[in-house]
């Protein structure tokens, strides 16, 4: 499972951590019919927001307040680490791009680069609100002729179409989690994106050279912004990853925690389908291998987590050990109910508090790991 809430962004980002040091080169090929002193405002304006970010006190009356949740989530990991002489292999970001959209609104575009390698190409919009300018994250320029429908808790932003009974399950699955756990309901906002390089795309990265070409993964911007795995309605693994960070604290066990998204949620990633499977697609498929395997062996499935039910449409990153864990939380809901699951999601990180917590819980060790958990799954 590739958990992020909004990792993606602080990492495409970092590089531009020293803006507020010196200011950022500007393209001696750079083109804009913009006037000079219109055009050294809003350079200006963006130095200072960067410059002020850098210094853990962000200038908020330069972040635009259409959307400010969204826009100051965006601009918060622009936070500075070191100086850009001590950075190895720094890429050096210019200015190359910056033009008018609209009466009051300009595209800003940086290229982070460094010799004849380019490392990511960035983009912001400025915004003239009649006092300064403000700057935002691009995504609702970017998908500005989509389509809107609501379902639910769940507003949903995409080009053409979407599966409205799976949109309706993940508002099921939304409303059914957050009960569960006694945590309020939360809304999202979801925007269906055909892959990751979309997902970047639209938060206005438009090359990022070490996600170049990965496709399967979606993203979240805190606190409720949602984008999609490879065009998936569902997205309720993550959102019972978010959930469960309200219930633990800092320290997550990732069996239980992952174990419990396969359960409540689903697999994150495509499977046979397209679309990413739950328990109940993914269980039949474990019963057929380990019927097919006599000789396998759960623990090691569990611990090793090798790539078996990839002959069967369910290759990784989908996990036969998330799917083991999954039917453990089962039969700890089972047995303990809610209490249970909570208690398992705090049981601390590694596995052996796992262990520890699920012999406690339903009687579960390594001892009897393959008669007790081979029974859970082929009942």
């Amino acid at each position: 499972m590739n958990t992020k809430l909004y990792t993606a962004i602080i990492y495409l980002l970092l590089p531009l951590c020293s803006l507020a040091q010196t200011h950022f080169r500007v393209s001696e090929n750079l083109q804009t019919r913009l006037p000079d002193t219109l055009r050294e405002r809003i350079v200006g304006s963006f130095d200072h927001l960067l410059a002020s970010i850098d210094c853990g006190e962000p200038d908020t009356m330069r972040i635009d307040s259409e959307d400010v949740e969204l826009n100051r989530t965006f601009f918060r990991y622009l936070k500075g680490l070191e100086r850009k002489d001590t950075i190895p292999k720094y890429y050096r970001p210019q200015l190359i791009g910056l033009y008018a959209i609209a009466s009051d609104r300009y595209l800003l575009t940086l290229a982070c680069v460094r010799d004849d390698e380019i490392g990511r190409i960035l983009t912001f919009l400025a915004r003239n609100d009649g006092h300064s300018i403000v700057f935002s994250c691009p995504l609702k320029y970017n998908t500005r002729h989509w389509k809107t429908t609501t379902v639910g808790t769940l507003t949903y932003h995409f080009q053409d179409t979407i599966d409205m009974d799976r949109a309706q399950n993940f508002d099921r699955k939304n409303h059914s989690m957050a009960r569960t756990l006694g945590l309020p309901v939360r809304q999202w906002v979801v925007y269906m994106c055909a892959n990751y390089q979309e997902v970047l795309r639209l938060q206005g990265c438009l090359y990022e050279s070490m996600s170049n070409g990965k496709v399967n993964s979606g993203d979240i911007i805190d606190p409720n912004t949602l984008f999609s795995v490879m065009n998936d309605e569902d997205f309720s693994h993550d959102i019972l990853h978010i959930y469960a960070s309200k219930i633990r604290g800092k320290n997550r066990n990732r069996s239980a925690e992952c174990g419990l998204a396969y359960y409540w949620g689903n697999a994150y990633y495509p499977g046979a389908t397209g679309k990413a499977p739950e328990l109940t697609e993914l269980l039949p498929v474990l019963r057929r291998y380990l019927q097919s395997r006599p000789d396998a062996r759960l623990l090691g499935l569990f611990e090793k987590d090798p790539d078996v039910l990839a002959p069967y449409g369910y290759p990784k990153p989908v996990q036969v050990a998330r799917v083991i864990s999954a039917v453990i939380c089962r039969e700890v809901e089972r047995q303990k109910g809610a209490d249970g699951i909570i208690e398992l999601l705090r049981c601390g990180s590694g596995d052996e508090n796992f262990f520890k917590c699920i012999k406690k819980l339903v009687g579960i060790d390594r001892d009897n790991f393959e008669e007790k958990v081979r029974r859970l799954i082929l009942e």
